[in-house]
């Protein structure tokens, strides 16, 4: 099913299709959705490359709808649906996915996404309308949720005497230095309606781990594509893309970095003003969003826990891992010492507490918090509830 000989297709798109740990995650989300269900569902599949997986669909689909922009792609897409026996039940539109509409909405739709950060391309406005438009309000959706990733980097900015200072998407296996550990910087789920601004204006504090001069970011995005079924970068077609500094920072080992991130939601790699300057510890600004309703939301949920573990005898326990952590260790951070230290039981709940905050704050608030600042509102809580260490 591919367009004719004179008409080209990126090759990212290609490798995206073919990479087989590509296919094999989302078989498995396919798998994981129809699990769920006891009867045959409805299904739409957004573009051609999510209709490459209709072989495994279409036994257990009592509709299909396939929706695709390209002319081309559409008659290819029809002749491979007769070729292969496969037209039962199957309907077949020419509509731009980010504006197309369902009179019956569908149980699953799926999208094969592979933009980083939303940067490139119509992939957030194509989500974003399957949930509006396309999908049952109790349906599902592959994939359903983003996770935004960075890391300081040391990349060229030049090559002899040409400057190279733009972003790009990187190479695989491209020897890129890496200066922190991977931040997370912003979440978007679609399963609970969650939606971005169009415009990225936000800082976030780092702090390398490393001392050197850092002159980019390394942007990268984790997608989840059903419960337990995630691609990185690597796996989904979703290359990482090298972002350069508008000025190199130079920055000791754990000193902060306040990193300025600007971009526009699919309007492409020239629209990123990406820039850092390093910080005195005294520098670091502090929260400022205590009263805040997310926050309250927060300290109750942790307050409610440390109660359960008082209640069934292990709030001495949890003094042991407060005292470990409250000095750092080494250069990680005291949030990261913290899901090292306690119990495997305890980690799960406790890792869904803190996303469920950072994606509230980063969608209310427009600001993810640090990991340091995490840590501080979880030792208030502790301490108005247990003792001062």
């Amino acid at each position: 099913m591919s367009k004719r000989s004179d008409t080209l297709i990126p090759g990212f798109e290609f490798s995206a299709v073919l990479d087989p740990h590509r296919r094999n995650s989302m078989e498995r989300a396919i798998n994981a959705v129809f699990a769920q269900h006891n009867q045959p569902l409805s299904v739409a599949l957004i573009g051609w490359q999510a209709a490459t997986f209709i072989d495994i669909i279409h036994p257990r689909a009592n509709r299909i709808v396939i929706i695709e922009p390209d002319p081309d792609l559409l008659e290819n897409l029809q002749r491979g649906l007769i070729s292969h026996n496969l037209g039962s039940h199957v309907t077949v539109l020419q509509e731009n996915p980010a504006t197309a509409r369902l009179d019956q909405r569908v149980d699953l739709a799926i999208f094969c996404a592979t933009s980083t950060w939303f940067m490139e391309g119509d992939d957030y406005a194509i989500l974003k309308n399957i949930q509006a438009n396309l999908v049952k309000k109790q349906g599902a959706t592959i994939p359903r949720r983003f996770v935004h990733l960075f890391e300081l980097a040391a990349a060229p900015t030049e090559i002899g005497t040409i400057p190279v200072r733009f972003p790009r998407f990187s190479r695989p296996g491209e020897p890129i230095q890496i200066h922190s550990e991977s931040k997370h910087f912003l979440s978007t789920d679609f399963t609970n309606g969650e939606t971005l601004p169009d415009h990225i204006d936000d800082n976030i504090i780092v702090k390398p781990l490393v001392s050197g001069t850092i002159t980019a970011l390394r942007l990268a995005t984790l997608v989840e594509l059903a419960p337990d079924v995630m691609q990185t970068t690597s796996q989904g077609g979703v290359q990482s893309i090298i972002v350069p500094l508008r000025e190199d920072v130079f920055a000791h080992a754990n000193q902060p970095v306040s990193v300025n991130i600007r971009y526009k939601i699919g309007h492409g790699l020239a629209t990123t003003r990406f820039s850092a300057r390093a910080l005195a510890e005294t520098e670091t600004p502090a929260w400022k969003h205590a009263d805040h309703p997310v926050v309250h939301q927060l300290k109750q949920q942790l307050s409610n826990m440390i109660h359960h573990l008082d209640q069934i005898g292990r709030g001495s326990d949890l003094d042991k891992v407060v005292s470990y952590t409250i000095q750092p260790h080494g250069d990680v951070s005291r949030l990261t010492a913290l899901f090292w230290t306690i119990d495997d039981e305890f980690r799960k709940p406790l890792q869904d507490i803190i996303e469920t905050f950072r994606r509230d704050a980063s969608t209310q608030l427009g600001h993810t918090p640090p990991d340091e600042t995490i840590y501080d509102l979880m030792i208030d809580v502790y301490q108005q509830n247990r003792a001062t260490p």
